[in-house]
Order: structure tokens, then sequence, then C-alpha cells
């Protein structure tokens, strides 16, 4: 449902500037060859994983952020590293070796890190366009994998210090992306961009986590 109300989101947004653009002149692009940044908020779609013997996890929707800083090589052309963050709650299923069945439910930490090349199709300030990228995604269960532990240290001002740490089940994938969206420049300097984007997370153990979002930028082009 709320992939279907992305998708009607991107249309209207697209609808509406288009009409703008075929009831005025067109004004192209100032884009190329500079560098541009943005900040994305951003709506992880549900998904859930099937693994071994049973297992399985469920993922909430969740509101998270991000940023990109890219570089414009011509006006149709953009490549960029983007950052996302989330924290979305999820419901475990786990199976014991004797067949017994557990369920726990936690929140769970996903960074993203990719690097992306973006083609806009149009030369103008308003254009539709797609994307695909690549990189790595840091996930932590924020379950203790073992015992806590203890590290101490002589501080010069406050002495003798101990404070206790406990690691977490956690992993770094890599992961890949493919996206579409539109964009429209406000005085060759402001831009805003809205997509709905596509990512998958390879695993080890399980299939691979398939996780859709719906991205909302502003950014600046210097």
């Amino acid at each position: 449902m709320l992939a279907k109300h992305g998708l009607v989101l991107l249309s209207i947004m697209a609808l509406l500037v288009l009409s703008y653009s075929i009831d005025s002149q067109a004004k192209y692009t100032q884009r190329d060859g500079k560098w541009e940044a943005s900040f994305i908020t951003l709506n992880s779609l549900s998904s859930d994983i099937s693994g071994e013997n049973g297992s399985a996890v469920d993922i909430d929707s969740d509101i998270g952020w991000g940023f990109t800083l890219g570089y414009n090589v011509n006006p149709h052309v953009l490549v960029n590293f983007e950052f996302s963050s989330t924290s979305p709650k999820y419901d475990a299923t786990l199976v014991s070796e004797d067949d017994n069945t557990y369920n726990i439910k936690h929140k769970m930490n996903i960074y993203n890190s990719q690097f992306n090349v973006v083609y806009n199709f149009m030369t103008e300030q308003f254009t539709p366009f797609v994307q695909a990228g690549a990189g790595w995604s840091y996930l932590d269960s924020n379950i203790a994998d073992g015992p806590p532990n203890t590290i101490c240290w002589w501080d010069p001002w406050w002495g003798y210090i101990c404070e206790g740490y406990q690691n977490t089940h956690n992993d770094t994938r890599f992961s890949y992306n493919v996206a579409a969206g539109f964009r429209y420049e406000l005085d060759n300097s402001i831009f805003f961009r809205a997509s709905y984007q596509q990512n998958w997370i390879t695993m080890s153990n399980s299939d691979d986590l398939s996780m859709g979002m719906v991205h909302l930028e502003i950014g600046s082009i210097f």
C-alpha cells in the first residue's frame, strides 16, 4: 500500500510540473560541470526475509534520512555518493536445533552507502531520471551476541575509569539499487527530487533483503 502511495505521489508531481513546462517557455539547466548536494527524507517500506529451517524476519516500514553528494558530468549524467539511515522495528522468528520456534521483537539499524550513476532524460530544469548504483550496507540487529565486556583506562582529569559495552549481531553486506523519479530545479541553484528506489542487500544465510524506499530531496547546485 505504501509503495502505491509513493507511485501516486510521483505521478501527481510529474503531471503538475509537466503541465507547467508545457504552458511556459522551456528553461534549460545550468548544472553541467557543477557539484550538488541534497538532504533526503525517506520512507522505507515493509519487507520480509526467509531464512533456513523456517526462520524469518518481518521488517516494518520506517521514516529515515540521508544525503547525497555528486558531480554533474554533463546535463544528462550525474554521479553521486548516497548515504541513508533507517531504524525499523522487526519481528524475528528463530528456530532452535530441536525445531522449537521463538519470536523476538526489536529495532534494527540499517545504513546504506552507495555510489550511483543518474541519467536525466532532458536538459531542462524539469526532467525525469533513472538511477543505478552499488555499494555496501551495514545492518545491526541490536541483539547481544555475548556477555558484556568492560574496558578501563586512566584519564588525566577523572582518574581510573571503567565502562561496559556489549557487542551485537551485525554485518556489512554488498548492496545495490535502481530508482526512477523526477527532478525540478529552481533558478539553477536549488533543486527538488522525488523518486522510488528499490534496494537489494545480499545476505549470507537467507534470501536477499529487498527493500523499497520513497525519497523526497531538497538540494543545492554549486
